[in-house]
């Protein structure tokens, strides 16, 4: 049985809608990151990282329980475990499958969380860091307008650089 320790964030999203796109049966159990309870020692049994999401497979490789953290990591385990078409097994298309899902988790999300945070989320006013993480938000626009002007998708067909953005 798959277990998503979860909460309605960008991430948490990504972990759930790969799950729902394999088709795979779960349990959602939400972790509230907002009033500190992935920080109690309940859920550091679960993941020691103390994040979300974190998927736990009682039936993992070779039968054996699996703690995954990471929402690409989570979506690149499922997507192996189903031998589903969201993650290309040809290397080339794999690796411009990673580029984009890494670009969407280590570039876009941190643009769009620091934007947020000093927009609407930070009490006080610092116009220097607006206007630094606004120019960042910016180009990960403008990088992914240019990439995917006349196509539909980031890599080929559908796949999990897609949910990563």
């Amino acid at each position: 049985m798959l277990d998503l320790y979860y909460f309605a964030t960008p991430n948490g999203q990504k972990a759930r809608v790969m799950l729902e796109e394999v088709e795979l049966a779960y349990n959602l159990h939400p972790v509230n990151i907002r009033d500190g309870s992935n920080l109690g020692a309940d859920y550091a049994k679960v993941s020691a990282h103390r994040r979300i999401p974190t998927l736990v497979d009682s039936d993992g490789p070779s039968g054996k329980p699996l703690s995954i953290i990471e929402s690409h990591t989570i979506m690149t385990y499922l997507a192996d475990k189903t031998r589903s078409p969201l993650y290309p097994t040809d290397p080339a298309t794999r690796f411009a499958v990673d580029q984009w899902a890494l670009h969407g988790q280590a570039t876009f999300g941190p643009a769009m969380a620091n934007v947020s945070l000093f927009v609407s989320r930070f009490p006080e006013d610092v116009p220097s860091a607006k206007k630094h993480f606004g120019t960042l938000a910016k180009r990960c626009f403008e990088t992914i307008e240019m990439h995917l002007t006349g196509k539909n998708y980031f890599v080929g067909d559908y796949s999990i650089a897609d949910i990563a953005h």
